[in-house]
């Protein structure tokens, strides 16, 4: 599929791409914000090395990363892909126990939000509609 193509598919659609280690976690937040409508994960990478790959081809409205992931960890990904593009919109995603410690990392970097795992799948679609909607 080229890029052009993406884009017809998306239009109307958010597009997003999603970057975990656990292909569960992945299908589980494909699920959750496909079901909506408003949303379309373009790409999936299982580390963050593939998620700045996968923003730098997509060009995506919305980037998800996990925190703990082998090659390269969300917040490394995430930090790569805000000195590309400062206007990218990132959610990070963090064990409970990592949180005091990622919330100051991910704040300093531009990150736009964290969610909790396990998470609640309304509070991810609440999330992720007020990432994608700041200006």
């Amino acid at each position: 599929m080229n890029a052009e193509s993406v884009r017809l598919k998306s239009k109307g659609k958010y597009r997003v791409v999603i970057a975990d280690d656990s292909a569960f976690i992945r299908k589980l937040i494909r699920k959750i914000l496909e079901s909506t409508g408003e949303f379309e994960v373009v790409d999936e990478a299982n580390n963050g090395n593939g998620a700045v790959i996968s923003y730098d081809e997509n060009k995506p409205d919305l980037v998800i990363l996990d925190i703990n992931m082998p090659v390269m960890d969300g917040l490394t990904a995430a930090k790569k892909i805000l000195q590309k593009d400062p206007n990218a919109k990132i959610i990070i995603v963090s064990a409970t126990g990592e949180q005091k410690l990622v919330v100051k990392q991910a704040s300093e970097i531009g990150v736009k939000a964290i969610i909790s795992k396990p998470f609640n799948p309304s509070k991810m679609v609440d999330v992720a509609k007020k990432v994608v909607n700041e200006g």
